[in-house]
């Protein structure tokens, strides 16, 4: 098994949990539980999208996954702020956490295209 296979298992690991983490907080909110399940819908969307990027290997899966995570983390803040459940609030962020610094230690720089470019002579033949 290859480095890129291992990280791949893990960040889908990660998003996996981060998305249970939010389950679990929605079902101990009194108010709001409707906007935070259109969240958890929009956030297994996007989670797919970046499972998708990572089964082709494309190089926009990582930072788009980055993102995803980022946008779990502010989920979870505003999900500890109305429910006060520290432990699944501190399991979440820990997740979150870890799967952004995994992100960011996998988006690596990329090999670009080398410019092509033309050497043109000063003096023009006539």
């Amino acid at each position: 098994m290859k480095l890129n296979d291992i990280k791949m298992i893990v960040t889908v690991l990660l998003l996996g949990l981060s998305l249970f983490t939010a389950l679990i907080l929605e079902s101990r909110m009194n108010t709001g539980y409707a906007i935070q399940l259109a969240i958890i819908l929009i956030g297994a969307i996007l989670m797919a999208c970046a499972l998708f990027g990572l089964w082709i290997e494309a190089e926009w899966s990582y930072p788009f996954t980055l993102i995803v995570f980022a946008l779990s983390l502010a989920n979870l803040v505003w999900a500890f702020t109305s429910t006060k459940a520290f432990l699944p609030f501190t399991f979440g962020l820990l997740i979150s956490v870890a799967g952004i610094v995994m992100c960011l230690a996998s988006t690596g720089a990329y090999s670009l295209e080398e410019l092509e470019t033309y050497e043109i002579n000063k003096k023009r033949k006539k």
